[in-house]
This record gives structure tokens, sequence and C-alpha cells, in this order.
């Protein structure tokens, strides 16, 4: 199924062989870096935008830095 779902993604969107595939990669990256940067995980921030995108229609904004503790 992964195989299956790789070659998939690959082929479809041409990965970022494609201009539109490196403006989209380019986009992803700048996303992740950013939510690093302001101390959040970006896999978990990113999968619980795309959960309330597929249940509200709208992205939510980007979350404000953490505050460090210490």
């Amino acid at each position: 199924m992964i195989a299956w779902a790789s070659r998939t993604f690959s082929t479809g969107c041409y990965a970022n062989r494609s201009q539109r595939g490196a403006a989209t990669q380019a986009v992803l990256m700048t996303v992740y870096r950013t939510l690093k940067l302001r101390g959040h995980n970006p896999t978990k921030t990113i999968a619980a935008a795309l959960q309330t995108y597929l249940i509200t229609g709208k992205l939510p904004p980007l979350p404000d830095p953490t505050i460090a503790k210490g």
C-alpha cells in the first residue's frame, strides 16, 4: 500500500521535478521551519491544521511562538 501511494504521489504531482512541485515543496518547508522556530512540533501542528480544515473548510492561522520556560 505504501509503495503504491508513494508511486502515485511521485507520478501524480511529479514531486519537485516540476515548477509546481518545487513551489509546493518550498511552501511546505517554509511552514515546517517557521513552526519549528516558533517552538512547535511541525508534524503535529500541520496534522491538527489539516484536521481543522477538513471539518471547517478553513485553515487556522499559524500558532504564536511558545514562551520558553526557564
